[in-house]
């Protein structure tokens, strides 16, 4: 029993945690909207998209053709889409700031964004503006970066108007002007943070591969086909692949840790049971031992609720010893759950406590039945019969 009740401990505070964690990452903000969101990709190539102008110009069509479709309320793309495990990153100079001891450069995102992406993915403007169709490559090239970006390189300042080139001190690329700041989003995955980003016009850089995003009133799915009517209508040999909902994307990015917790859950509701049929039959062993006994102590005048305490005591006696020995126990192996838990301590208060009260009622139940038979033995049947 004691061994029972120790390993289920162990156990139900894993999955107590994974469960805690995998419902801490459904709460967490990814910094955009899944709801109601078509994502798919494409890739330009062929003889047709050498040049930068006819990329744009495909683009262009794009856009103006997937956003006049029925119930589309955004059309736009991005060259990494978040939680798709696709990033592009380089070093970047900040005009004006002097690197402290030991940097040797940062490093950013970068995104490449097109059309109406960040309205689609509903992703906030904090300051300043998104891109428009002025952004050209006959003009000053512009930038819209992020939230975290804006606050580790100009804590307290505005962005706006600040400049950065990619590369380090020595790059001879043109300084490029911050003209918007939106929301960060979670990149990479849930449960951890992005680097700092920072996005660029496909007017000014284009670029053949694309996450192609629209924001629809109905039931995304139901737009494939007509999406891909209107994108065979541009080009038919512009390849489209991976179409699905962003809400699907989310569920994938969350299918390990799901997968973790569900099997920890499974084991530990195993190991309950275990633990439940085990007090369960070892009490009803020792009352049908202890037969004569109960049946002396009714017949000197022990009551059915003094026959309860003691057998319900004996059983939680043996319980206290078995919890005691799991949480300590779970106390140090959770330890190593750490990299699959999010937002709460492998030594989590709540869960120490809420894992021995279930125990403890599984317990009582267990005891109480074998318990509630034994007040219903007759002593004086009981005594003949010994």
């Amino acid at each position: 029993m004691v061994i029972e009740l120790a390993l289920s401990v162990v156990l139900l505070v894993g999955a107590g945690l994974l469960i805690r964690s995998f419902v801490g990452l459904l709460n967490t903000p990814p910094g955009f909207n899944s709801s109601q969101v078509l994502t798919l990709e494409l890739s330009m190539s062929g003889r047709r998209y050498t040049d930068a102008p006819s990329i744009i110009e495909t683009y262009r069509q794009m856009w103006e053709r997937l956003g006049r479709l029925p119930g589309v309320t955004a059309a736009g793309g991005v060259s990494a889409l978040p939680l798709s495990r696709m990033f592009a990153w380089g070093p970047i100079t900040v005009e004006g700031r002097t690197p402290p001891a030991g940097e040797e450069f940062i490093n950013a995102d970068m995104r490449f964004v097109g059309g109406d992406y960040f309205r689609a993915m509903e992703i906030s403007l904090i300051e300043g503006r998104l891109f428009e169709e002025t952004d050209t490559r006959e003009v000053p090239r512009v930038t819209v970066i992020d939230a975290r970006m804006a606050k580790e390189l100009w804590p307290g300042q505005s962005a706006i108007g600040r400049r950065l080139k990619t590369g380090g001190q020595d790059s001879k690329t043109p300084w490029i002007t911050v003209v918007g700041v939106v929301g960060a989003v979670k990149q990479y995955t849930l449960y951890t943070d992005s680097r700092i980003a920072m996005h660029f016009p496909l007017t000014q850089v284009p670029v053949r591969g694309m996450n192609v995003v629209l924001r629809s009133e109905q039931d995304p799915e139901t737009l494939t086909a007509a999406v891909r009517a209107e994108l065979k209508a541009i080009d038919p040999d512009l390849p489209m692949y991976r179409v699905r909902t962003m809400e699907a994307r989310v569920e994938e990015s969350l299918a390990r840790r799901r997968f973790a917790m569900l099997l920890l859950s499974v084991f530990a509701a195993l190991a309950l049971g275990l633990a439940a049929i085990g007090v369960y039959g070892v009490m009803s062993y020792l009352v049908n031992q202890g037969t004569r006994e109960l049946g002396i102590r009714l017949a000197l005048g022990a009551t059915p609720q003094g026959i309860t305490r003691l057998i319900v005591g004996s059983g939680l006696q043996i319980a206290l010893v078995g919890v005691g020995a799991g949480l300590a126990g779970a106390w140090l192996l959770t330890r190593f759950m750490q990299s699959l838990l999010f937002g709460v301590a492998a030594t989590d208060p709540l869960t120490f406590t809420v894992i021995p009260i279930v125990l403890a009622v599984v317990t009582l139940v267990a005891c109480y039945l074998p318990a509630r038979r034994a007040t219903r033995i007759d002593p004086v049947v009981c005594l003949r019969s010994e």
